[in-house]
């Protein structure tokens, strides 16, 4: 009897553990939902609050969420603050992307200190440490299709802001991008058909995600002959299980299939809003992003200020469903 109580209180210890972990996962969810929407709205120093509160509630706070609490307060004119979160990604959290720190204008009030010397210097040696032994010709040749994928990618925004999503500029706009993919698509398939997928300890992360995004943004058929590579490079630890979660959810939705892991978003076109596609049991799928290494449905939204309501997303599903059913019969 005294052994079942235990294992009774064992049970109830760990659900109340359980309990308090999903609480805390919450609240720290919705903190930085709130400070990225008031950063949106430009009020940086109000977003910085948000952002320290939530911190204070996690020991292992996200880089990616670390790194935007830095640009938040240099934009807040916050220096000190800025700099002690960069100094943790950098030292701690062995940060190497040195482009993206000396492009990223979000922190050009920091050029003129003597620590962001500091912070390059830091940077760039971690950036030589990871590419000690890199295939230096090969990264030659995924840095340049790397920058041809996403340099006109990142004008999108402003392109729609300025001309309008359904304008002729946009699809002027679009013909370019799809020009380039089919242009990186024959240079990574050469690569992928020659030397299989290769290991990330020869071109590191950013190599890995320029196989990965050639791949995502290619035609159907591409993607369906290099599935069993991806898997492979996935089984390997050659790309992150995030990443193939985005590469089969469009490869399903592609199939005319529900998504599993919630990825993939379409944007309203009356509404301009964004809503996620058609989704297999949508209960469970903070689960299912877990197990891939993915944020939660809510955490992933938070960008557009969106409130991720299972019951409600179940109920609109079959409209979701025949409005894409739709749109892709008039494609064809």
């Amino acid at each position: 009897m005294k052994r079942k109580a235990l294992i009774t209180f064992t049970l109830t210890f760990f659900s109340i553990m359980i309990s308090v972990s999903q609480n805390t996962s919450s609240e720290y969810s919705d903190l930085i939902r709130d400070g990225w929407k008031l950063c949106l709205e430009k009020d940086f120093a109000s977003s910085a609050k948000l952002y320290e509160a939530a911190f204070k509630l996690n020991k292992n706070v996200p880089l990616s969420d670390r790194y935007n609490a830095s640009c938040i307060y240099a934009l807040a004119g916050n220096k000190d603050s800025a700099f002690h979160h960069l100094f943790i990604i950098a030292n701690d959290l062995k940060w190497d992307d040195y482009d993206h720190l000396i492009n990223d204008s979000d922190l050009k009030v920091l050029h003129t200190e003597k620590r962001w010397e500091e912070l390059k210097s830091i940077v760039m040696q971690n950036k030589v440490e990871t590419e000690a032994h890199f295939d230096k010709d090969l990264v030659t040749i995924l840095d340049k299709i790397y920058f041809d994928d996403q340099s006109t990618r990142n004008q999108i925004r402003s392109m729609e802001e300025k001309y309008g999503r359904n304008s002729i500029e946009m699809d002027d706009f679009w013909q370019t991008i799809l020009k380039k993919d089919s242009i990186n698509l024959i240079k990574v398939s050469k690569i992928l058909d020659e030397r299989g997928w290769p290991s990330k300890s020869l071109i590191g992360k950013r190599g890995t995600s320029t196989l990965f995004l050639v791949i995502q943004h290619a035609n159907q058929e591409a993607q369906e002959k290099y599935l069993p590579l991806i898997e492979k490079a996935v089984q390997d630890d050659n790309l992150p299980k995030r990443q193939y979660a985005m590469f089969y959810d469009r490869l399903l939705l592609r199939r005319g299939k529900r998504q599993v892991y919630g990825t993939q978003l379409a944007i309203n076109n009356e509404l301009k809003t964004p809503y996620v596609l058609p989704l297999e049991d949508p209960t469970n799928v903070d689960m299912r992003r877990a197990q891939m290494g993915l944020n939660t449905m809510q955490e992933n939204l938070n960008r557009w200020n969106l409130i991720w309501d299972v019951e409600t997303y179940i109920k609109e599903l079959p409209t979701i469903e025949a409005k894409e059913k739709e749109l892709n019969e008039k494609k064809m």
